[in-house]
């Protein structure tokens, strides 16, 4: 499973784990009610836009994501373990958080919701950091 020096279970299971991460952090459990109020929208109206589809799209670009990790890990002659880890926390700032502060910036979208999602995203790439460097 380990073709190019990448461990693809591991990118799977990180991939995974990222986008589980998600359903949890937005769920009523943790900010969905933040989340949501910080848009303008009601549950129903959330439920309306729902589209089962977007949940395979988010997989995919998880999968992305942590594949990104996974190359620049094989890439560089880091450590595994704190080199996935800073690969995840230099990539989540420069290349996730700041587009997004910028996106944001610009639609005048609430600070509370670059907030929840800079931090998923910043949770996220740690915990898929983790994964591909625990397992490689």
């Amino acid at each position: 499973m380990e073709s190019t020096g990448i461990n693809y279970l591991a990118v799977f299971v990180a991939a995974a784990a990222y986008w589980l991460l998600g359903a949890l952090w937005y769920s009523k459990a943790i900010f969905g009610k933040t989340w949501l109020e910080a848009l303008g929208k009601s549950e129903e109206e959330a439920k309306k836009d729902h589209k089962p589809i977007n949940l395979f799209w988010v997989l995919i670009f998880s999968f992305l994501s942590a594949y990104g990790i996974a190359r620049i890990l094989v890439w560089t002659s880091l450590e595994p373990v704190w080199g996935a880890c800073a690969i995840a926390v230099v990539g989540v700032i420069c290349f996730v958080i700041a587009p997004m502060a910028t996106n944001d910036l610009m639609e005048h979208r609430p600070a509370k919701i670059f907030r929840m999602n800079a931090f998923y995203n910043f949770i996220g790439f740690i915990i898929m950091g983790l994964i591909i460097g625990l397992w490689r």
